[in-house]
């Protein structure tokens, strides 16, 4: 934990993310509070998540696929050999970062929003907290996602295409398909669609996925690629 937190805070531009993260969040989140008047305005509110989810994504996907890229990896497996305990560190690091700049983007956006949006509800309204609390989560999943591609692809701008086309292509895959059945599938398929879903507070019958059910995939993602990620660790050469 020691060491890899000397790496992540003296390597350029790493810790210059999270703030990032928090900025592009309640950025697009103010821009599309600003005159709104659609149904779901907790929704809106909170619309900067799709976009600071790219900088986590990449966040992430760098603090373990830039270690290939520089050759730093070598000095780390040869000072700490065991595979998981560099694993667990680096994610656990990931994960804590992760969630402190969650926790204030998700809470300066919602007090943009009530600032720019009538009527936008209380803190105290249940659909909100669901939303908020459900929106940090949702972020956490994409850093393991990231983190885990990155240690199974080993290289940071290969990994970076995979997640960013995880998160971010499935809408277009969705129109590829006539079907609205086909459809429904690849929605509840894919973690970006599916777990977004938790920003959602009104018409919920109408989604193709529930939004505590849709952030259950994007953990299963996220979690599965971690698995992924440790095995193909232990198993290959640095």
């Amino acid at each position: 934990m020691r060491a890899e937190w000397v790496k992540m805070r003296t390597l350029p531009g790493v810790l210059l993310a999270l703030p990032l993260v928090v900025l592009v969040t309640v950025a697009v989140s103010a821009a599309a509070a600003a005159g709104t008047t659609g149904p779901d305005l907790v929704h809106t509110g909170l619309l900067g998540v799709q976009a600071g989810q790219a900088v986590v994504a990449v966040w992430a996907v760098q603090i373990f696929a830039g270690e290939y890229g520089s050759g730093l990896v070598r000095a780390t497996f040869a000072a700490l050999p065991r595979r998981l305990p560099v694993f667990a560190a680096k994610a656990l690091l990931v994960l804590a970062g992760t969630a402190v700049a969650a926790i204030l983007s998700v809470a300066a956006s919602i007090l943009t929003a009530r600032l720019l949006i009538d009527g936008y509800p209380g803190t105290g309204a249940g659909p909100l907290l669901r939303a908020a609390g459900g929106s940090v989560l949702y972020l956490l999943a994409v850093a393991l996602l990231g983190l885990g591609v990155a240690a199974a692809v080993r290289h940071a701008v290969a990994a970076t295409g995979v997640v960013l086309g995880l998160l971010f292509l499935a809408p277009a895959v969705i129109n590829l398909f006539a079907d609205p059945d086909w459809q429904r599938v690849v929605y509840r398929a894919m973690p970006g669609t599916a777990g977004l879903s938790i920003l959602s507070t009104v018409d919920l019958t109408e989604l193709p996925i529930g939004p505590w059910a849709g952030l259950g995939v994007a953990v299963a993602w996220g979690a599965g690629a971690a698995v992924i990620g440790v095995i193909l660790l232990a198993r290959r050469d640095v």
